[in-house]
Formats: structure tokens, sequence, C-alpha cells
């Protein structure tokens, strides 16, 4: 898979710089502060899947870390939300404990690559050998097919700070590389997705999450329902040159029994120049997410990220994500 030349116009057109890789300045006023870089991937079947986070809140002095790996049979886990902070390396975003857990993010060119690597120990959630404690690990060579979309700097009351940058920005990405469960080892083209995000984070709110990624199209769209503040509807649309959207339809059916299989339905998305997607949802496999520590009071939701395919309504195939954040009690 080659990837595009893009120009630096068209990956900094979103008001996002290549200094935007590197971690921020932080206010100590804010308890909740994040910072975040996640990575998200999955083969052309749907069978080689996976996505990272790699989160730190300074004030809280914590590091928090997951990985969840998809082979087409089962999930493995790493869950780490309460690492120190102290032991994380910065600005070069990496982390070795010497007790069995490493990861990091190297920047190669800004908004254009970097490596990604995590090693360390997994349990498995489902599959035949859900219980077991496995060796897993990721190594992936990123190469981004389009600009660092962002809607600049956050004006969301909870999501702001005076004096210091916060916002974020998506891109869509290009990998190839190998991971291993137990011993395997595969080898693995994909596509996928990263983000990055800075500033407080009010974590109490309900969202949905659609990210898709094929030959012809890229898309990343989210709703998001925030206490006393409107709806948020926003998103990008990449063909030749990427559009944040102006409309978002996500109409949802979800099957909270169930944990690999919880969500389909239907997406429509319009950008800004009049370009339109539409098609129909459809599950692969999924699971449940821990964020019940970022809740005020700590709580439980339905946190979950689905690889999902996608039909479109003139027929095309895509991969991709579904995540989505309920609460349910």
């Amino acid at each position: 898979m080659s990837a595009p030349d893009l120009s630096l116009a068209e990956l900094t057109k979103f008001g996002i710089t290549p200094e935007d890789e590197r971690p921020h300045p932080f206010s100590p006023d804010y308890e909740w502060w994040n910072e975040s870089v996640f990575y998200d991937w999955y083969d052309a079947g749907g069978a080689n899947a996976g996505h990272c986070r790699i989160g730190w809140h300074p004030n809280q002095q914590r590091l928090w870390v997951w990985l969840f790996l998809y082979n087409g049979a089962e999930w493995v886990a790493i869950e780490e939300p309460r690492l120190p902070f102290s032991s994380l390396k910065l600005p070069a975003i990496a982390y070795d404990d010497g007790w069995g857990l490493k990861f990091s993010y190297m920047v190669k060119e800004p908004l254009r690559s970097g490596r990604f690597e995590i090693d360390g120990f997994g349990r498995v959630i489902s599959g035949p050998r859900a219980g077991m404690i496995l060796p897993v690990s990721v190594a992936l060579d990123v190469t981004t097919v389009g600009a660092a979309h962002s809607h600049g700097q956050s004006t969301v009351a909870g999501h702001k700070a005076e004096q210091f940058s916060t916002s974020r920005f998506e891109q869509p990405i290009r990998a190839h590389g190998v991971y291993t469960i137990g011993g395997e080892r595969r080898t693995i083209e994909c596509r996928g997705e990263r983000d990055h995000s800075w500033g407080p984070r009010l974590w109490n709110m309900e969202w949905n999450f659609l990210v898709l990624n094929n030959e012809a199209f890229r898309a990343q769209c989210v709703i998001v329902r925030i206490p006393d503040v409107s709806e948020i509807r926003v998103g990008y649309l990449h063909r030749a040159t990427t559009v944040s959207v102006n409309q978002v339809e996500l109409d949802l059916s979800f099957d909270d029994a169930s944990l690999q299989h919880p969500v389909r339905g239907r997406f429509v998305l319009q950008a800004e120049d009049g370009d339109r997607v539409a098609g129909t949802i459809e599950p692969i496999s999924g699971a449940e997410i821990d964020i019940t520590h970022t809740f005020v009071p700590p709580r439980r939701s339905a946190y979950r990220r689905t690889l999902i395919r996608c039909t479109t309504d003139d027929g095309q195939r895509a991969l991709g994500w579904l995540e989505s954040n309920r609460f349910v009690d």
C-alpha cells in the first residue's frame, strides 16, 4: 500500500502543526487534565486488528495504557489505568517498568510517520483460551494518509483552559508490521486511525464514534452528549483531500448482553462540500474497555469498541470501528 504524497499545507490546514506531535504543557489547575495518543488498525479481511491508547494524567500522577488485540478467534487485552506517571519518559512517549510491560511511540516525520511498539502480558478475554495470560507484542510502522483533522481549540466547558492549548486531531493511517499472541507471530498490512488529544476532560458524557478507511475514502465522525451542553456532531471525510463534515447521523441498535456483537445500524455523513457517504454497519467482533476510573464518582458504563464491516449505499465495502460509551444503569 503506497502512501499519498501529502503537502505540509494539506497536513496542517486544520490548524495542527508538526510541533503538536509532542507532549503539551499542562495546567496544574485541572485534576482531569489528560493527554493521550491512540492508534487502531485492521487488515483487509478483518481477521487481524487491534487498538492501543497511551494516556497520561499529570495532575493525578498516573499513566493509563490499554491494548486490545484480535486474531480472528479471540481478544487479548492489557489494561493498566494506574501506572506511575513518573515512569513515563517524555517527550519521547516511552515506558519500560522492567517488570514485563514496555511501550513507545517514536515520531519519524511529524504528522507523517512513526513507529509504535508495545510488549507485555495480556489476558485472553474471549475465545477458546479465555482467562489465560499470554505474552503479546505489537510493532507497527505507521504512515498517515490524510490531513491532521481538528476543530481547533476546545471551547466546551470542562474541556478548555485559559492560557493553555486544549485540542485534538484525528488522522487516517496505513501501517505494516508484526504482532504476537502467545508465541504466534503474524505479519500485517493494515489501515486505521490515530488521534492525539490534550486538555482537561470531564469523562461523564456519552458518545458514539465511527471511523472507516478503504481505498476510495476515509471517514471519521462522532456524536457526543455532554450534560448541560448541546450535542456535538463533528468529523471528516477524505477522498483526494480532507473536508469537515456538517451532518452526522448514526441510527444504532445496541445489544448490551453481547460483548462481541454489541451494535449494528446505519450511518450518514455529509461533508461541507456536499460529498456524502451513507450505509449499513455490521459487527465483526468487539470488546468492553474499563473506564470506570475516569468518572466522578467512579461508575460502570458500557464502553465498547467493535470492529465493523460497512456497506455503503452505492455498494462499496469498508472496515472500521464503532466505539460507544453509554450509561446503562
